[in-house]
């Protein structure tokens, strides 16, 4: 008798400790369901059924829209972000300062990072650049300038790889023994192919892309 006395005020003891308060032993079944709110320079997701579940994540507050000049690819399942295209004639082409320069006086822009294949021949026939690379190369955002041995992508510092390029083939000098150049794109009409070229950054005149980030959903 006794011991049945003290099991249940146990359990009422037990009871009254944890009422009202979420359990949260074990994991959720299902997929929590994310609200977006702006605090700051963060969008903060949480998950509204399972309070024991709180998380913060660091996402950049991208907008949604393209900015005056720049316009989406035709299919955006490649690539959801905004581009300009600059070098339709020889008084846009310039040397690779200037473009860059021009990329990012848009504020969130910078020069061109062709990820893939797909990504670059959209933009490609976006701006129905194919029948006149025979006479010009197209300016990317990869440089050596701050140090010879290593190139990255200007606005994001992203890593470029020319010995692990991530499609096309490289042409020209061997790339890590140039002193400031930049990755031009070049289109093959006889192959076929693209070609990364690594040219000095200054006196060659080129035409460009500008690549605008457009936001995504935060998980």
């Amino acid at each position: 008798m006794k011991i049945r006395v003290v099991a249940a005020l146990l359990c009422l003891i037990v009871f009254l400790h944890s009422e009202g308060k979420p359990q949260c032993k074990g994991k959720y079944k299902n997929k929590a369901k994310y609200n977006y709110k702006l605090s700051g320079e963060r969008y903060v997701n949480y998950d509204q059924e399972n309070q024991c579940k709180k998380c913060k994540a660091p996402c950049k507050t991208l907008p949604t829209t393209c900015p005056d000049g720049y316009t989406k690819l035709t299919n955006q399942s490649i690539s959801s972000n905004c581009y300009l295209f600059g070098g339709s004639n020889t008084e846009n082409r310039t040397d690779w300062h200037v473009a860059n320069a021009i990329c990012t006086s848009t504020p969130g822009a910078y020069l061109w990072i062709p990820d893939s294949r797909e990504e670059a021949e959209a933009v490609l026939v976006k701006f129905d650049i194919y029948g006149k690379l025979d006479q010009f190369d197209v300016f990317t955002g990869a440089n050596n300038l701050a140090d010879r041995n290593s190139y990255v992508y200007a606005g994001t510092n992203d890593i470029f790889d020319p010995t692990n390029l991530p499609y096309g083939i490289q042409i020209g000098d061997d790339p890590l023994l140039n002193n400031k150049s930049c990755f031009e794109l070049e289109w093959d009409l006889g192959r076929l192919d693209f070609e990364w070229d690594s040219d000095s950054c200054s006196g060659e005149i080129e035409a460009y892309v500008c690549e605008f980030p457009i936001a995504e959903a935060c998980y």
